[in-house]
């Protein structure tokens, strides 16, 4: 391996040193590291080359102030007790955790949080979320390349999902298991699994809700270099999560959104997508300060119906893994209540 890894500080440090690192976790964070910084956004075939490292520096918050909107209270969530282990299904480089009681509806329903992209190292948060549904977690390798590549094949996601609905079944001896609502995220270079997914009309309509956690990039209209601008990003990129993201503001589904502040050498940045995005969709995002319970920097949100938006400030890799492990708060203030709220009288 040729690349450059970004230790916990940001500083480069040579593959030669990895190996001198005496803890079995700090090892895992180095090399998650090179993983994070370098997912790097597709271009118009979605099947970039692998980029090494970019250096990254803080981008300024550039939007308008108003009053906040405050997000709603999913404390009272319930635990759900999960399997002690993951598993395999039958799908490369894909295993599944699922609850280890009462989460198969009567007639065979199942929900299902697919997670791309070191999905396994936010497991505490998973088991944390409330969701009483099975979590996939699958990873294809460094880079966005990898991941838009494996869904090349627009079956390729409905065989996955036959196959876990098949592996579920027969471990509670059940022949009528299915999906009944599903959840697409991403972290970092996980969004181009998303993006190909959503493409496929039968999974757009199938899926309820998208979690992009610090993973939305695209490519510059006009070339490359850093910080040009969100009036800069190729928004036809961005397409299906446009559409995504006008449902979910319409109530119609819903979309959580979070970046970073770090700029990639040549290409557009989280924060300048996800502002482009919001100027696509309509909605006006706000400023915001109060730190979250990891004690992340908050500069922007933004609210409007299903839509749900959470910028923060940070430069670094450790600034990225935070993101990585904001997908139990995220699923338990805006999915659980949405799939499990109590029917109205």
């Amino acid at each position: 391996m040729q690349h450059l890894l970004w230790g916990a500080v940001g500083a480069p440090v040579s593959p030669k040193d990895v190996a001198t690192v005496p803890s079995a976790a700090r090892r895992a964070f180095v090399f998650a590291s090179l993983v994070a910084l370098t997912a790097c956004a597709p271009r118009a075939s979605e099947a970039p080359p692998v980029k090494t490292a970019p250096p990254v520096s803080v981008a300024a918050a550039s939007l308008e102030s108003t009053a906040p909107v405050a997000a709603p209270d999913a404390t009272d969530a319930p635990d759900v007790a999960m399997a002690k282990h993951w598993q395999g299904f039958g799908v490369s480089k894909c295993s599944y955790l699922a609850p280890s009681e009462d989460f198969i509806g009567d007639d065979g329903g199942v929900d299902v949080v697919f997670h791309f992209h070191a999905g396994q190292m936010s497991e505490r948060e998973m088991r944390e979320s409330g969701v009483r549904g099975v979590f996939v977690s699958c990873g294809y390798g460094v880079g966005s390349g990898g991941y838009a590549r494996a869904f090349e094949d627009e079956g390729r996601f409905g065989v996955m999902m036959k196959r876990l609905t098949r592996a579920i079944g027969t471990s509670a001896k059940r022949s009528d298991v299915h999906l009944r609502r599903l959840t697409l995220a991403s972290w970092s270079a996980g969004f181009a699994a998303v993006s190909r997914i959503l493409a496929v009309p039968e999974w757009y309509e199938a899926t309820d809700t998208v979690v992009l956690l610090d993973s939305l990039h695209a490519q510059y209209v006009d070339g490359e270099g850093p910080a040009r601008g969100a009036d800069h990003v190729d928004v036809k990129m961005l397409k299906r999560f446009v559409r995504f993201a006008t449902d979910a503001a319409a109530g119609n589904k819903t979309m959580v959104i979070t970046h970073s502040a770090i700029v990639p050498p040549d290409y557009a940045s989280t924060t300048e997508a996800t502002e482009a995005l919001l100027f696509e969709v309509g909605v006006v995002p706000v400023a915001a300060s109060e730190k979250n319970a990891r004690g992340m920097t908050p500069s922007i949100e933004a609210d409007e119906g299903g839509l749900h938006v959470r910028g923060f400030r940070g430069m670094g890799p450790r600034d990225h893994f935070d993101h990585l492990h904001m997908i139990g708060s995220v699923l338990r203030t805006w999915v659980v209540p949405r799939w499990y709220a109590p029917a109205p009288l």
